[in-house]
């Protein structure tokens, strides 16, 4: 396979990605939100990107719910 298209089938790859995360997490309160990106494995990058919030905001939610368990 050549760069290129390893390259755009990862870019595909990447939305289809954004796009099941957003229809997942629709409904669901921004904790729950988090809560389900984290499972599934996301960084606090990928779950602000989602959410539409900042890192700093994803980053204090996820310590606040560790520390209530």
């Amino acid at each position: 396979m050549e760069e290129k298209q390893f390259k755009e089938i990862n870019e595909k790859l990447e939305r289809i990605s954004k796009l099941l995360g957003a229809v997942a997490i629709q409904g669901k309160t921004f904790r729950e939100q988090v809560q389900l990106l984290s499972d599934v494995g996301l960084g606090p990058t990928e779950i602000a990107q989602l959410v539409g919030k900042d890192v700093n905001t994803v980053n204090v939610t996820k310590s606040l719910m560790k520390k209530k368990k």
